[in-house]
């Protein structure tokens, strides 16, 4: 049923830049989806240059009524996107994918009737149906069975926003996500809605088939970012960090799912040269562990785990935050909003 006629009952917002290759398999498998009630797809273009905007717009006229476009040109990167594309979507329930992924079967159907129950949804991951054809790609899938507890963070749960539903008003209340960050603004995002009261819960029947990176440059580069993204996050949580640890959880680790224990005193005078050495020898350790593990590879997947770790390692270990950035507090309810503009 069409959603340009009746206000829809869900919006299904896709962040997409130079998407055109990938994305016609997504809008496939929410054509076939076809619920009786209205609905939208906001297709959020951030300034492609491929075709992307073009595609989406023959697919509208054609053959998907309740597909629309929107110029998210104006401010980049997915989660200005997404804010713009939220934004325009008309549903009081918002459901997020991304333009490289395809949605299962009966995946509208499952996020409606989760949001139904719930505030704020998010489904598993499956890895294999697009990977087939993979030579180098990693060989495992996060957030296949359940939600994602960070070891330095153990009192909240976060998931990916490729495959997350949101009732609107709880986005609108958060301020939608945080336009500063490259990477791991949908670990962000959980952590600001369940800090205002709402629980993120896990619904097994939402399944979304998750394109992996292959390539091994490709897959370093994820990787650095992802953990450059988990630096900032630490940064930007250190008030709950510190509550973590005072609780007497675990301190963090140093692999590709945390980071090292947080609240080190910032260097002082002196301090920058040792740190530096300090630094080299974690990276020289970290390299060692990869070289030893190298020589166990057996089929390329190996190869890319392997790569992963380092570079995610070393994401952490080189990322920049920049010291500007705002801290999370809930002494200051005005540090839990993000950047949806209207």
């Amino acid at each position: 049923m069409s959603g340009t006629g009746a206000v829809p009952e869900l919006s299904v917002v896709i962040p997409a830049y130079d998407a055109a290759e990938t994305l016609p398999t997504q809008l496939e498998a929410l054509l076939a989806q076809r619920p009786t009630w209205p609905w939208e797809v906001v297709v959020a273009d951030n300034g492609s240059t491929d075709g992307t905007a073009d595609l989406v717009r023959s697919w509208a006229a054609t053959r998907m009524p309740e597909l629309r476009l929107v110029d998210a040109s104006a401010r980049r990167g997915p989660s200005a996107a997404r804010n713009i594309g939220v934004a325009a979507a008309r549903a009081p329930r918002v459901a997020f994918c991304d333009a490289d992924d395809r949605v299962g079967d009966g995946w509208v159907t499952a996020m409606r009737r989760a949001l139904d129950a719930h505030e704020f949804v998010a489904g598993p991951f499956e890895g294999a149906l697009l990977n087939q054809g993979s030579r180098s790609a990693v060989s495992w899938t996060a957030q296949a069975h359940g939600l994602t507890v960070k070891p330095f963070l153990p009192q909240f749960v976060t998931a990916g926003s490729g495959n997350m539903g949101v009732r609107t008003s709880v986005f609108e209340e958060v301020g939608g996500f945080d336009e500063g960050a490259r990477t791991a603004e949908d670990d962000d995002f959980c952590l600001r809605v369940q800090l205002r009261g709402h629980a993120l819960v896990f619904d097994p029947e939402i399944v979304l088939h998750v394109r992996r990176r292959d390539g091994l440059w490709d897959v370093c580069k994820q990787a650095f970012s992802y953990g450059a993204g988990e630096r900032r996050l630490m940064h930007r949580y250190a008030e709950f960090v510190a509550e973590a640890r005072a609780d007497g959880s675990d301190a963090p680790g140093t692999g590709p799912d945390a980071g090292p224990a947080a609240g080190r005193p910032a260097p002082g005078p002196g301090g920058t040269v040792r740190r530096a050495v300090s630094l080299l020898r974690r990276v020289g350790r970290v390299a060692g562990r990869a070289a030893r593990k190298a020589t166990t590879v057996r089929h390329p997947g190996d190869l890319s785990d392997v790569a992963w770790r380092v570079c995610w390692s070393l994401g952490w270990r080189l990322g920049r935050v920049d010291p500007a950035t705002p801290q999370v507090s809930r002494s200051r309810p005005d540090s839990l909003q993000g950047d949806l503009r209207r």
